[in-house]
């Protein structure tokens, strides 16, 4: 994995006057961050240039033969369970409280980096992983879908790009 630290010493052999590095990682910071916030988080296309291809964020439909858990509230309904005293289920004895809560909304978002247009060799060795945590991207786009509902309107669905 390439860190900020190799992307600015490859800048730096390659630059006459290369910027200071704490300024270098500020703006590639305040860059990518006004990508996500600017151009996907409003429903548009990053093309990355460079034969690297496009980044976008997509609406994927789920399916409905294979739920998935939603941990965040499982894991809250598990906590209530255990205050109330409540034993929690055990498959071997099919016994308890089942404390899995599943999705049911019939689609989700995700960002997605259409690799198929990307002329990078061993394209296959790469992938693309948006930031997690509170300042992260991947609650960013949480954020947007749990704060306006209507939100997911902006993307396209993952087979009409």
């Amino acid at each position: 994995m390439q860190t900020i630290t190799d992307i600015y010493k490859s800048y730096k052999e390659n630059t006459d006057n290369p910027l200071d590095k704490k300024v270098f990682k500020e703006l590639c910071e305040k860059f990518n961050i006004s990508v996500v916030e600017n151009i996907l988080l409003q429903g548009k296309i990053f093309n990355m240039r460079h034969n690297l291809s496009n980044l976008s964020i997509r609406i994927i439909e789920r399916n409905p033969s294979a739920p998935t858990i939603d941990w965040w509230e499982s894991n809250k309904y598990k906590q209530e369970l255990l205050s109330q005293g409540k034993k929690l289920y055990d498959a071997e004895t099919n016994t308890g409280e089942k404390w899995f809560i599943y999705y049911t909304d019939p689609w989700y978002c995700k960002y997605h980096w259409e690799k198929k247009k990307c002329k990078t060799p061993n394209k296959t060795a790469y992938r693309f992983t948006p930031t997690r945590g509170l300042k992260g991207n991947k609650e960013k786009l949480t954020r947007l879908i749990k704060d306006d509902e209507l939100a997911y309107l902006k993307f396209k669905k993952h087979g009409d790009i």
